[in-house]
């Protein structure tokens, strides 16, 4: 049956402690994996358990015949990803994004920004050009991971907003850039709005609702 659903890459089990999050930033987009139901391409549907890991900006699943956590051989076979009440496909890159809306499309892409933790020096410190091990690694998606113990910070996470307007995809990640979506009479209506309600461009839920209220207008 696994042979059907998706050849294996690799087990990550026995890493998952060392690419922890730390500063703040958690290593996946959920709290824990959620159920979920992968449509492919060709037809198929599975049901398991996935999490999105922001350190390797890739969807990653437990294998309930082993309970460990593996990343997916085929993501480019994914349709849609349906995660409770959320919908996710894959860019190009790979990337999660997320369909906010269905009119006007609103898409949301997640891609975490991730470094090397470095090793540690004198006095308490750490170098990310010190000298490092040697480990086996495995290519994926044009990156390279490490099989032993590189430790992964995630640094921040890159919400990318599209959003369809006059048939054509436009992206903006800041308030200044949602403003030159829309004609020059709405500008001073669509600044007020976003500053009385405090909009957090981090926060997809209130940028959906940003975009309701501008469609509106």
């Amino acid at each position: 049956m696994r042979k059907l659903i998706y050849t294996l890459i690799i087990c990550l089990m026995a890493i998952t402690s060392d690419l922890s999050a730390q500063e703040g930033k958690s290593e996946y987009l959920f709290n824990e994996f959620q159920k979920s139901l992968i449509y492919y391409k060709d037809g198929r549907v599975f049901s398991v358990k996935v999490n999105y890991s922001l350190a390797r900006n890739a969807f990653m699943f437990i294998d309930e015949n082993d309970n460990n956590v593996k990343l997916f051989a085929e993501p480019d076979m994914v349709r849609v990803l349906k995660i409770n009440d959320r919908i996710f496909q894959l860019d190009p890159k790979g990337l999660a994004q997320e369909h906010l809306n269905q009119e006007p499309p609103l898409v949301v892409t997640y891609r975490g920004k991730s470094r090397p933790q470095g090793k540690q020096v004198g006095y308490g410190g750490r170098s990310e050009t010190a000298s490092v091990d040697s480990y086996s690694s495995i290519q994926s998606g044009g990156h390279s991971y490490n099989l032993e113990t590189e430790k992964i910070i995630v640094a921040d996470v890159e919400k990318k907003y599209t959003i369809k307007k006059n048939k054509k995809q436009k992206q903006f990640q800041t308030p200044k850039q949602f403003l030159k979506l829309y004609p020059k009479d709405r500008e001073e209506t669509i600044r007020t709005y976003i500053k009385s309600n405090k909009i957090n461009f981090d926060e997809p839920q209130q940028v959906l609702q940003l975009v309701k209220y501008a469609e509106a207008l």
